[in-house]
């Protein structure tokens, strides 16, 4: 389980010291009032210093009367992973502050937009004493291991898609009359023509139409007449472009290139998978109401995937937090007459939200879990489906901690009635 060592989201007292501390590549600056002088340092970011300055400050703060001592920090993508670690290896607590309210704080504590490394560290201590701070969550493993192989997954899964469109490109340079869906392309059709003709419709005339179906036969037995007719069709017909020999030869070498790089990208992606499969089951040890994947509902894959970006669930007071921490909260806008579009912040977890919505997709066709519900909001509710999608992933999300919370089986009758009713008819 996570760790709670974040102070709360109050404003703290005199008997809390905070050093605020903006951190680099190289180095963090740290500011703090002691016995009501401002002290500043810039502390070189290897382990040593910062533990030999925290450890010296602490002492110092404690000595005129702090009780808790709290290093507070913005999120620098991975530079501030050293302080905090320092900090919690001397039992000090940790928070984060938002970058965002950093940046809209300098103005009002500065009047101007300028930004350098003595006035960050100022900001984030006037924030830190208002207690605009954020829960500081150092997941544990099998936690932080499912977060860090969803980033891998998800770089493998964007990388695909790069290399599809570029194959697509290459493809309809050399074939451009090749007819077949992307089915056939990455399936064993495809793979016959790269094995045997490099997707080259120049080298498939030139074998003949009896040379080229028993070639394909042979690597695809179950291939249909029609489609290596369809083919070879497809081939007679691209090669009316008259593409140079040189400059089909470099999309040859490019189309293989490309395809290496999607084959080891789909390797990478399954062995992503089995390991979040193989860390939710130890997860599910360690919490056993953590759910099961349940057929037509969700995978053991998705729950990984979802858990590895919340971390225990166990950390979330109310189904109301945890659209917060992924930004599926509702955010409105107006003043006087004028109202706004109510929409989601977004401030939350990004990928979080991204792979809700490839859960929930599949759930909202025909007569699966989610059809009805999410076609009831596009038909009378008329709601553009990008929209109806959202609110599929907020009830998702919502009936995911019910679920978890109940620590039961799946049961599809309780996603759309209220827990009153439900005992009701119960």
């Amino acid at each position: 389980m996570s760790k709670r060592t974040s102070t709360a989201r109050s404003i703290p007292g005199p008997e809390v010291a905070l050093f605020a501390c903006d951190v680099a590549k190289d180095k963090v600056d740290l500011y703090t009032q002691i016995a009501g002088r401002d002290v500043e340092r810039c502390i070189n970011s290897r382990a040593v210093a910062l533990e030999t300055q925290l450890t010296t400050l602490a002492s110092l703060a404690r000595q005129n009367g702090a009780q808790r001592v709290v290093v507070l920090a913005e999120p620098t993508g991975c530079y501030h992973e050293p302080l905090l670690r320092a900090a919690q290896r001397l039992g000090l607590e940790t928070a984060w502050v938002s970058g965002e309210a950093v940046a809209k704080m300098r103005v009002v504590e500065f009047n101007d937009t300028g930004k350098t490394d003595l006035k960050d560290p100022r900001v984030i201590y006037t924030l830190g004493r208002m207690g605009k701070t954020l829960v500081h969550r150092p997941l544990e493993e099998p936690y932080s291991l499912l977060r860090e192989w969803n980033s891998l997954y998800d770089a493998s899964d964007v990388r695909v898609v790069e290399i599809k469109g570029a194959i697509h490109i290459e493809l309809h340079d050399l074939f451009p009359d090749f007819s077949f869906k992307t089915d056939f392309l990455y399936g064993r059709g495809g793979q016959a023509l790269l094995k045997h003709y490099c997707l080259n419709p120049y080298r498939i005339v030139e074998a003949g139409f009896e040379a080229f179906s028993a070639r394909i036969r042979k690597a695809y037995p179950t291939i249909r007449k029609s489609s290596l007719a369809r083919l070879f069709q497809d081939a007679e017909s691209s090669v009316r472009t008259a593409l140079s020999p040189r400059r089909a030869e470099l999309r040859e070498f490019r189309l293989r290139q490309l395809w290496q790089d999607w084959e080891r990208e789909q390797e990478r992606k399954l062995l992503a998978k089995q390991a979040m499969e193989n860390l939710y089951a130890e997860a599910r040890h360690l919490d056993p109401r953590l759910p099961e994947g349940q057929k037509g509902v969700v995978t053991n894959f998705h729950l990984a995937r979802i858990v590895g970006e919340t971390g225990p669930l166990s950390d979330f007071a109310s189904w109301r937090k945890l659209l917060r921490y992924a930004g599926l909260n509702l955010r409105e806008r107006q003043s006087g007459r004028y109202r706004g579009k109510t929409r989601i912040s977004k401030k939350g977890r990004t990928l979080l939200r991204k792979i809700l919505s490839q859960t929930v997709l599949p759930l909202v066709k025909g007569t699966c879990l989610f059809g009805p519900y999410y076609h009831k909001k596009r038909e009378e509710g008329r709601m553009p489906g990008a929209k109806a999608m959202t609110v599929v992933m907020r009830k998702f999300l919502k009936m995911l901690f019910g679920w978890y919370r109940a620590g039961d089986a799946f049961q599809a009758e309780r996603v759309f009635q209220c827990e009153s009713i439900f005992r009701k008819a119960a």
